[in-house]
């Protein structure tokens, strides 16, 4: 279920745009973690700087999208969502898909080619889910877990986490779910500033969560 953790950066310059990625991404496999690579509560950093600088919003801009519209299809990866209108939606490289952006809120899609078994059960999910929590907290001294739960999106195993972290400097509370599909990791970082947080969760984090099909890569 999308809402399992309920509550009860402007558009990518070229110039600026990098290859966010060289190395493995996040996994269950605790050696994994142990690699120098992005892990996706904090790949939400890379992201941020990725897009940093390009936009003319201010910090106090409001985000809210309760009306959504088609913009998300990337059949290469085979990852398609509804993209929130209003937001801008971009590509982007490596093992990141997509980021949709608006004002002080982002969501970033990434998806990480897998070898090892993914995890399944509801014990293997657990598993999953404290080693994506033991190195956030290795990596981000500001981590601070709010909720986690192992669930289902789009029909797959996955892994929400719900935190408080800093991203490119700035105090941000993010969902970062993770979903173990046909060969592969797919991660979606949606954050925003604590004040908003709530209210974009609601109007456009969750309902893009809902809206997302995982099928298998189009080669």
């Amino acid at each position: 279920m999308t809402d399992a953790l309920a509550d009860g950066p402007p558009p990518a310059c070229r110039r600026t745009r990098m290859n966010v990625h060289s190395g493995a991404g996040p996994c269950h496999d605790d050696r994994s973690m142990r690699r120098p690579a992005s892990f996706a509560l904090t790949a939400a950093a890379v992201a941020a700087l990725a897009v940093a600088g390009c936009g003319s919003d201010s910090p106090t801009s409001t985000t809210t999208a309760a009306v959504q519209v088609p913009g998300g299809a990337y059949p290469a990866q085979g990852i398609s969502f509804t993209a929130p209108t209003g937001w801008t939606v971009d590509s982007g490289k490596g093992a990141l898909v997509a980021t949709a952006q608006a004002g002080q809120a982002t969501v970033a899609v990434w998806r990480y080619p897998r070898t090892q078994k993914l995890p399944k059960s509801q014990a293997e999910l657990k598993a999953a889910r404290d080693a994506l929590l033991k190195a956030a907290r290795k990596r981000d001294v500001t981590f601070e877990q709010i909720k986690t739960a192992p669930t289902t999106i789009a029909g797959k195993p996955a892994v929400q986490i719900r935190a408080r972290q800093h991203i490119a400097g700035q105090p941000r509370t993010i969902r970062s779910t993770h979903i173990y599909a046909n060969g592969a990791e797919i991660v979606i970082d949606a954050y925003a500033d604590a004040d908003s947080f709530r209210k974009t969760d609601a109007e456009v984090f969750r309902p893009l969560l809902r809206s997302l099909h995982v099928t298998k890569p189009r080669s």
